[in-house]
């Protein structure tokens, strides 16, 4: 009978949450003092290997090849008093990724909820003040993963090429069916809260403006259950098979898995942004984000570098056929992925994705029906 090796790998990687999608922090500086209307924000995001201008991709020192990655997000805006607005906003997404071994493709879903709280402090045509606080959580829901191809070991699973499976025994004993267990199953999922303020003014030219400074903080939580990584018996942990033994992988992979004990990523966040107006139905949007992070419990991987800071561009053209309806489309880019925008994503085992930048393309309107 075979015995199992496996090894781990498709943690949160690339799976957006939402921040960096229809986020609440793009569309505030539409929201005026003097014009604080209820709206509804819907926003498609997308990329693939086509939109991967900033080669990526190519950039990437890894068997495992981003494919696509999309998000569907809805955000709701509520004054609910004269200094006091509520948002609501509510983000799926789906991430797909190539392999040039087992496994061949992994598909992972995830969701995120967010809302938020803003006080205006003062509010003027020419000049407002108003405080932000909101809680965040993502999940990343359940991946199961058949077979790991491990320095050329196939570890599963039921997949054809499988070197080395771990077998059901009760199963196969008072059933006689073979049971064979996957690799690894494994999930996540981020809390978070957030707190920070925002000044906006207006400048010559017809030009409206913005800065925001805040602070950040998430508890990342990665579970993942494998049944190699549970055996115990010194008889089973002894055994080689190609060369490998079994006790020594068991101990390269705990010590590659992303940790299994949470850990706290904090973030300072500072932004500047405007908006131009041109002409009635035409305007564009800037901003300029940077994160610098810190994390605390976390148990860095000596063979991963970890990374630290980010700074995010975003570019937006926008149509106003109505006063009731916005359209957009925008670009954003960043210096190395998601790093503060997305703490689920950071671990151990991903945080070699976070050495490059990253850019993806979104569309959307808002709507405003009591304007």
């Amino acid at each position: 009978m075979k015995k199992v090796l496996q090894l781990a790998v498709a943690m949160p990687m690339l799976v957006p949450s939402g921040q960096t999608l229809a986020d609440i922090e793009f569309s505030r500086p539409l929201n005026k003092a003097n014009q604080d209307h209820a709206s509804v924000q819907v926003e498609y995001s997308y990329f693939d290997l086509s939109l991967d201008v900033l080669d990526y991709v190519e950039k990437i020192q890894s068997r495992s090849r981003p494919e696509e990655v999309r998000a569907l997000s809805a955000n709701l805006h509520m004054p609910v008093a004269q200094r006091l607005s509520f948002d609501y906003q509510y983000t799926d997404t789906f991430s797909k990724v190539s392999r040039s071994a087992q496994p061949y493709q992994l598909e992972t879903d995830g969701f995120e909820h967010q809302i938020q709280l803003n006080y205006w402090l003062n509010k003027t045509p020419r000049l407002s003040t108003f405080l932000h606080a909101g809680l965040t959580y993502a999940k990343q829901k359940p991946v199961e993963i058949d077979c790991y191809d491990y320095s050329g070991l196939v570890l599963g699973g039921t997949c054809k090429e499988a070197d080395v499976r771990l077998l059901d025994g009760a199963a196969l004993v008072n059933e006689g069916i073979r049971n064979y267990y996957p690799a690894l199953l494994t999930d996540a999922n981020a809390l978070g809260f957030s707190i920070g303020v925002t000044v906006t003014n207006k400048w010559p030219g017809a030009l409206d403006a913005y800065q925001y400074f805040g602070y950040e903080q998430t508890e990342v939580n990665v579970r993942y259950q494998s049944q190699v990584l549970n055996i115990a018996d010194p008889f089973a942990l002894g055994i080689s098979y190609k060369g490998y033994k079994l006790g020594d992988v068991v101990d390269e992979l705990r010590a590659e898995l992303p940790q299994d004990s949470p850990w706290l990523e904090r973030s300072w966040v500072v932004e500047a942004g405007a908006k131009r107006q041109f002409g009635a139905h035409f305007f564009v949007t800037a901003a300029l984000r940077h994160y610098h992070v810190n994390r605390v419990d976390y148990l860095p991987n000596p063979s991963n570098e970890d990374f630290s800071s980010n700074t995010v561009l975003n570019l937006a053209a926008w149509f106003a056929p109505a006063k009731t309806l916005r359209i957009y489309i925008r670009g954003e880019a960043t210096t190395n992925n998601v790093l503060g925008l997305e703490p689920i994503a950071y671990n151990r085992k991903s945080n070699k994705f976070f050495a490059h930048p990253f850019g993806q393309l979104s569309i959307g309107f808002v709507l405003s029906p009591d304007q």
